[in-house]
């Protein structure tokens, strides 16, 4: 983990990359949000990060983000890891978004816990770009099915995709990747259904989001840059 002023650096240095990315490929720096990924880090830094700018802040588990929502529920907390159906019931009315959809099952869900407490729900379907089996996330040619699963619900709002591509040390592959997801979130946007309002497309993170960025990420998903390396689980 990194001490006070360590922390404060990276994030200025993170936002600054932001920008220069923007600016890179003519596009204004605000149109990119900037999520803080705190899966191992304690509560005493996300306050701290707060202080110094960082206002998104996202976790992977359920069972970690309970007790630290339970300190800090004012802040803007997402959901943005593999999320089992029955594991909704915890965090669907803690989170602003969460970006982990990939199942009608976990909309049914959605659907009926914000009915019974007369809610709605935000959330991005999750696109397994590379095809991996170890990830999450739908393929490409499914999201239509979802889609139209969600503009029949009347609680759960789709604001667009999210994606973890394969690592990769060819620049041009990972760009590929990052393209395809851009031209779905495009081709989405277009169309005209009920409860979807596509304006986020969530991709990158600490090895990769510059060239996210540069590729049309609207939302980008730092953990390592931000916090350091964290131990393991």
């Amino acid at each position: 983990m990194v001490d006070k002023e360590t922390l404060k650096k990276n994030i200025e240095d993170v936002m600054k990359k932001i920008e220069m990315a923007c600016l890179r490929t003519g596009r204004k720096p605000d149109e990119v949000s900037l999520l803080g990924a705190t899966k191992g880090v304690d509560v005493e830094t996300i306050k701290l990060a707060n202080q110094f700018g960082l206002k998104i802040f996202g976790e992977n588990r359920v069972q970690e983000f309970l007790p630290k929502f339970q300190e800090l529920p004012y802040l803007e907390w997402h959901f943005i890891g593999r999320l089992q159906t029955n594991k909704i019931k915890y965090i669907y009315d803690k989170v602003s978004l969460i970006h982990s959809i990939d199942s009608p099952q976990q909309i049914d869900e959605l659907e009926k816990r914000c009915t019974k407490a007369g809610k709605t729900c935000s959330v991005l379907i999750e696109i397994n770009i590379g095809g991996e089996e170890s990830k999450g996330g739908i393929n490409p040619e499914k999201v239509d099915h979802l889609i139209e699963k969600i503009s029949n619900s009347s609680h759960v709002i789709l604001k667009g995709f999210m994606t973890i591509p394969p690592i990769e040390d060819d620049d041009m592959k990972l760009r590929g990747y990052f393209r395809k997801m851009k031209e779905i979130f495009e081709k989405y946007k277009k169309l005209n259904y009920n409860n979807v309002n596509i304006e986020v497309l969530s991709m990158g993170m600490s090895g990769d989001f510059e060239v996210a960025i540069e590729e049309g990420a609207t939302l980008v998903r730092i953990g390592t840059k931000i916090f350091g390396e964290r131990p393991k689980k």
